[in-house]
């Protein structure tokens, strides 16, 4: 039986919502896991147990057939989804960047994927959205502006902000291309081109070695299991009901409430001026989106 409209939208909105809590406790688990291995050495095995559990799924519940070309466009849009987002955000987790200003930064993707899809696909692009833009990069520079005195930090921002591009970017490709997919195999086609690409950077540069630990491999498994395997299948279901507004509307709870987890969780502390520009990075990312 088929959801009436007012269904549909309220299991898209919880969906939504259960996506932020999930997305959001990825950059505390990420914290910890970066203990225990190099940030490519980390994506790399994300993406392998999430593959092995997603491929089980699979094999106990086929997918429907698809056209080669489909899985061709999901391979695509995974390597900028996986490998490019959390091979970035991970870095700059390692080099320095805080959990809570990682989630700041990334937030701000309902804003760039509007500016992209009016670059890119042509939609009109609101007064409100560039006002909201303004404002989320000014609450984002309130933040991270003190923190920028050596080189070192100014690349670690610099590689959240390549994350944030690159979140953005897959979201419009996948949207675009492969958001017909049943979004088991969409996932798996990601996790795997995106391992392809990562493995040689983690051989290369880190050697893969993985140094393990409690709190390391307790960060690995939740990254996996909870933010992998769930996170980004209730992502790509959504995507697929053509819920992707309604999604990227709720990305201004990110930083907020990864702020909230990390102050639960790390012992963060944040100023004025950093809930100043919380604050109005998330006011400016809500008016964006209304």
């Amino acid at each position: 039986m088929s959801q009436s409209p007012t269904q549909a939208a309220g299991s898209d909105a919880a969906g939504g919502l259960a996506f932020v809590l999930l997305w959001s406790t990825g950059y505390i688990a990420a914290a910890y896991a970066l203990h225990g291995s190099g940030p490519y050495t980390l994506a790399a095995l994300r993406f392998i147990g999430s593959a092995a559990i997603i491929g089980l799924w699979l094999l106990l519940r086929p997918a429907p057939a698809v056209p080669a070309r489909a899985l061709t466009h999901a391979a695509i849009g995974g390597v900028m989804l996986q490998a490019g987002f959390f091979g970035f955000i991970y870095a700059a987790l390692r080099a320095g960047v805080a959990p809570a200003v990682a989630g700041l930064i990334t937030g701000l993707m309902p804003l760039t994927t509007a500016v992209g899809a009016a670059l890119l696909l042509g939609e009109k692009l609101q007064r409100r959205a560039v006002l909201g833009l303004l404002l989320g990069l000014a609450g984002v520079l309130l933040v991270v502006a003190p923190e920028l005195h050596g080189g070192g930090t100014r690349l670690a921002y610099a590689a959240a902000v390549a994350a944030l591009l690159s979140l953005s970017l897959g979201t419009l490709y996948q949207k675009r291309h492969a958001s017909e997919l049943d979004p088991r195999l969409a996932l798996l086609v990601q996790l795997g081109a995106s391992a392809l690409v990562l493995l040689p950077l983690a051989w290369g540069l880190e050697g893969l070695r993985l140094h393990p630990s409690l709190a390391s491999l307790g960060g690995l498994a939740w990254a996996i299991v909870v933010n992998s395997c769930c996170g980004l299948l209730l992502y790509l279901w959504l995507l697929s009901r053509g819920a992707a507004a309604r999604t990227a509307s709720l990305f201004y709870l990110v930083p907020p409430v990864t702020a909230l987890l990390a102050a639960l969780t790390l012992g963060a502390q944040f100023t004025l001026a950093d809930a100043l520009g919380f604050a109005l990075a998330a006011f400016g990312v809500w008016l964006g989106q209304r």
